[in-house]
């Protein structure tokens, strides 16, 4: 007899909360629905920030129809091609809403703002070079000692101007010992603000098993005007760069010759010409005296 009485009270229950969730489904409610906002006919040139993800609607119907509306995630659309850079404020009153045709109630407006503000920059971009990071001493005293190029050395960040201004350089992954054994290895570079965009996501680091070194040149002649004669006729230069371009380099890529106006002695000062890859150290004599 207990039992029974039990199993009548529970069954009860559960009728009595299934009339009631019927009638909530059923019965016509006002409720508050927070919808995702999106921005059309943004400027070009432009940039946000802080703008909010959503806004409170308040809307009227029946219960399943509004529980229907929330997970349709209906989105309103505000018309933003009035905005100015700085702190602007776009009015709610002209919204437009897609509202999906299998759901039936009334969209009454946002619940409290009549206004959005926002912050607008304009949208700018410029170069900036490339810097390696390390992961220690040594692999920064390593690489350079080594013969390397980067790829590409500057990039491009576009974003708010405000930000992007305040950028001068950007900074890869630190280059770790283990890399150092490889000809070519990849870095990426560190990421920036959500709304400041590089145009690489990484760089590449190509090394040369070749080094700098010198070289020295004797009996270069000096090229002079027909008929004029030098003492002494001919020099000898100090020459650095790139092993591997030093190795064949010979006299014949020199041209020297003098410079236009004499010294207060009488002197004319040598001008040397050479290759943009190799760098002239020293040359003597570094003046002469014509005939």
């Amino acid at each position: 007899m207990f039992g029974e009485n039990w199993g009548l009270k529970i069954i009860s229950v559960l009728m009595a909360v299934f009339i009631w969730v019927q009638s909530l489904l059923l019965t016509e409610h006002r409720s508050v629905v927070s919808m995702p906002i999106v921005l059309k006919n943004v400027p070009k040139n432009l940039t946000l920030e802080r703008l909010p993800r959503s806004i409170p609607f308040s809307v009227r119907g029946k219960g399943m129809e509004i529980i229907k509306f929330k997970f349709s995630h209906t989105k309103v659309y505000i018309d933003a091609s009035k905005i100015k850079p700085g702190h602007d404020i776009i009015s709610l009153a002209d919204y437009t809403i897609d509202l999906p045709e299998n759901i039936n109630l009334t969209l009454i407006g946002p619940v409290e703002k009549q206004k959005l503000a926002v912050d607008a920059d304009v949208f700018h971009q410029k170069k900036v070079p490339v810097v390696l990071g390390f992961a220690d001493n040594f692999t920064r005293n390593r690489i350079s000692s080594l013969n390397y190029k980067i790829l590409p050395e500057q990039v491009i960040v576009f974003g708010p101007k405000r930000k992007v201004m305040q950028i001068h350089q950007v900074n890869t992954e630190a280059i770790t010992r283990s890399m150092l054994d490889e000809h070519e290895f990849s870095l990426k570079l560190t990421e920036m603000d959500d709304d400041v965009s590089i145009s690489e996501k990484q760089i590449k680091v190509l090394i040369s098993s070749s080094y700098t070194t010198s070289k020295v040149l004797d009996g270069i002649p000096i090229s002079l005007e027909p008929g004029q004669v030098c003492f002494p006729a001919k020099v000898t230069i100090k020459i650095s760069g790139d092993s591997d371009v030093l190795k064949d380099f010979s006299a014949q890529f020199v041209k020297v010759s003098l410079e236009p106006n004499a010294d207060a002695q009488g002197l004319f000062p040598l001008k040397v010409e050479v290759p943009p890859s190799v760098s002239v150290l020293a040359v003597t004599p570094d003046k002469v005296r014509l005939k």
